[in-house]
């Protein structure tokens, strides 16, 4: 049986954004651009599902970016 290939992945960026909250953006396999919420409280601390993901080669990459510039 193979193993599936674990992603590597590397954060660049962390912004604070509570005392609890932190939007971390990450790069993974140098092709995806990854913005999620982390959290620390008492039960928890990690990545949530709150975020999304960008392929570097998508058009959706360049038409966010356009965005952001707005």
């Amino acid at each position: 049986m193979r193993k599936a290939k674990q992603a590597e992945q590397k954060e660049i960026a962390r912004i604070k954004l509570s005392d609890t909250q932190d939007l971390v953006a990450s790069l993974v396999d140098n092709e995806k651009l990854d913005l999620r919420i982390f959290v620390k409280t008492d039960s928890y601390t990690g990545a949530t599902k709150r975020g999304f993901r960008f392929y570097l080669h998508d058009d959706n990459w360049t038409e966010f970016k356009k965005l952001i510039k707005r």
